[in-house]
């Protein structure tokens, strides 16, 4: 069997896709068919992505020519009907994919093998948690494919090794071989998220230096772990207190190089989605509200003070009500996560935001009228023009759009002004749009 893909549950629109949801797939190698499943369930469950599972060597190698768009990481068993000792970890590097190997047994001897071998871990299956661990690993190293490192090191010798290490785990790394370098890298790279720093260095220490780098960047937005091989107790206090995250004490293995690196990251990942709760609209990932509001202020403030041009569109869907008395609740959020997405398209470099039930919102500087009405017929036609499936079900839909540019004292005033035109063209016969005639 050349492979088994399980496709992504539901059908959700770009804005409404599961946050973790990967575009390539996760390949599991295994002949056992139980455990095969179990493990590809576990990986739809926590990563809500597709899956390729592959029973032997050669349907993993045949998954491997043929499943676009590529695999990038694979859970596999070390010994195969076809392949008994340990060739699939060749075939996945032939193919630059990274192997999570999971086996029955493993000595010393063989682990430092597997390792050099360019595996990303070695799991002994010896209970249930085995395959949950591996499951979580193959998603944190895909993760790690978007998450850029600096590793900061006076040793050469001692960059390579750690350089080595992340690679191994699919970072992508920037290197600075002491601290006025690395700051240099941070200010030019802004999107580093974790920072490696030995401590004792020439000219700038790794204390120092990490206090620099808390000063440009807050913890969670940036992770620093310090390093270090001299043996005094305060080493770790002091990088603590000076603003690192975590701290290693060389020599280190990899393995638990790998497991604090992960922790951390995971970490930023957990205040990310947290703040992202805070700031979002559950149902469509568009912001909501309040933080509309957080930041409309200040873009009208500016837009104030400088005499530059703003608009604002207040949307409402038009029949959100009657669909959901046709069709039921759940056809009708179908449908507001359907609009969000055709807003997000074409507005998504401008605030745009869900108020509330059916009532959306976008704010746009700099545009001149005639612009802003075309952008918005052209919305309002695309609205007009699609249906949304809905189980058996086709919908189709029609929204109504105010606009205004009159700026007013404060943000409130504008929206009250493109809320008045919303009314108006409610009013009328709906699926219009009015203000900025």
């Amino acid at each position: 069997m050349a492979g088994v893909r399980f496709q992504q549950r539901g059908q959700l629109s770009r804005s409404a896709r599961s946050k973790n949801g990967f575009d390539h797939p996760i390949l599991v190698v295994q002949d056992q068919e139980s455990i095969a499943q179990y493990v590809a369930a576990m990986i739809k469950e926590h990563w809500d992505c597709e899956v390729v599972v592959a029973s032997n060597m050669q349907a993993a190698r045949n998954a491997l020519s043929s499943v676009a768009p590529a695999i990038q990481v694979a859970i596999c068993d070390l010994n195969l009907p076809d392949a008994h000792h340990g060739e699939v970890i060749d075939l996945m590097n032939e193919h630059g994919v990274a192997p999570i190997v999971l086996t029955g047994a493993f000595g010393d001897a063989a682990r430092e093998t597997v390792i050099k071998e360019g595996v990303v871990d070695f799991i002994q299956k010896d209970s249930i948690n085995a395959y949950e661990y591996a499951v979580k690993l193959a998603g944190r190293v895909q993760k790690n494919a978007q998450v850029s490192v600096l590793i900061v090191d006076d040793s050469p010798d001692a960059l390579a090794d750690y350089k080595n290490m992340c690679e191994l785990l699919w970072f992508k790394v920037f290197t600075a071989s002491n601290g006025k370098e690395a700051l240099h890298v941070l200010k030019q790279h802004p999107e580093i998220t974790l920072m490696l720093t030995d401590h004792i260095m020439p000219g700038m220490d790794g204390f120092e230096l990490t206090a620099k780098a808390r000063s440009m960047f807050s913890m969670d937005r940036l992770a620093i772990i310090g390093i270090s091989a001299a043996t005094e107790e305060d080493i770790s206090i002091n990088f603590l207190k000076c603003g690192a995250n975590d701290y290693l004490a060389n020599p280190f293995s990899y393995q638990e190089f790998l497991c604090r690196i992960h922790q951390n990251l995971d970490m930023l990942d957990i205040i990310r989605a947290n703040q992202e709760a805070a700031q979002c609209d559950f149902m469509t990932r568009l912001y909501n509200r309040r933080h509309f509001f957080a930041l409309a202020g200040p873009i009208h403030a500016n837009a104030k003070k400088d005499n530059s041009g703003l608009t604002a569109a207040v949307i409402d869907l038009d029949s959100v009500k009657s669909i959901n008395d046709k069709y039921g609740h759940d056809c009708g959020d179908v449908v507001i996560q359907h609009f969000a997405s055709l807003l997000e398209k074409r507005f998504g470099t401008n605030l745009v935001a869900r108020l509330g039930g059916e009532e959306f919102a976008v704010l746009l500087t700099d545009a001149l009228p005639p612009e802003v009405r075309k952008r918005f017929e052209d919305l309002r036609l695309a609205v007009k023009n699609s249906t949304v499936d809905c189980g058996t079900e086709k919908i189709s839909y029609t929204i109504s759009i105010g606009l205004s540019d009159r700026t007013g004292e404060n943000i409130d005033d504008l929206l009250k002004e493109a809320g008045i035109a919303l009314y108006q063209a409610k009013a009328s016969k709906r699926d219009q749009i009015c203000g900025l005639d």
